[in-house]
């Protein structure tokens, strides 16, 4: 277990220094690419009620799709953390106008204001970040568990968890553990991985 654990945190590590090395370039085009590949699909066209992450420490820069979704009417809402359970994640709207707030770990949230939450039974999809995948759709996130438990019950709450990534974040091989749910879906800027194949 804890060989296993060294071997995630020092991917973890590795991944995060390599998306810290992108330039502005790169990551706009990477950005482009994934909210583009994502609008080919017709469920995309279907969905009223989104959940996305702001970018942060080298991730998928998230802006593109925002600014796709709202041109579609797709209401967006954004994770926070919840204040009287810290290991669980909220859902709030997030619109041009949200008010956003620098949370305990250092990432934007919109200001946890209880009437703009959704239960995540309500959303449609999911953008999941994440720091490394596999083939079969196995993530690796930042450690903080946060997405784990939202991904536990996907199925019963009847909403399609897809990863977003760079291209250079698929890896061959890494430790899995019991609690770790492989994604469906998950889109980099070269191709869109179905774990179902």
């Amino acid at each position: 277990m804890l060989k296993n654990t060294l071997i995630r945190n020092n991917i973890r590590l590795c991944m995060r220094r390599l998306r810290n090395t992108l330039t502005h370039y790169e990551q706009k085009k990477a950005a482009l690419e994934i909210s583009e590949k994502i609008f080919k699909y017709d469920f995309i066209n279907k969905v009223n009620n989104v959940g996305l992450f702001l970018s942060f420490d080298g991730e998928i820069d998230t802006q593109p799709l925002i600014l796709k979704l709202w041109n579609k009417n797709i209401n967006i809402y954004m994770p926070v953390l919840d204040l009287l359970d810290t290991k669980n994640l909220l859902f709030m709207q997030y619109t041009a106008t949200t008010q956003l707030k620098l949370n305990k770990l250092n990432i934007f949230e919109p200001i946890n204001i209880i009437e703009n939450s959704i239960s995540i039974d309500q959303l449609d999809v999911i953008f999941i970040p994440l720091v490394a995948f596999n083939k079969k759709g196995y993530r690796l996130g930042m450690g903080g568990g946060f997405y784990d438990r939202i991904l536990k019950n996907w199925k019963e709450n009847h909403f399609l968890p897809i990863g977003l990534a760079h291209n250079f974040q698929f890896i061959s091989f890494f430790p899995i553990f019991s609690w770790d749910i492989p994604l469906p879906f998950i889109v980099t800027p070269k191709k869109i991985w179905n774990s179902h194949f």
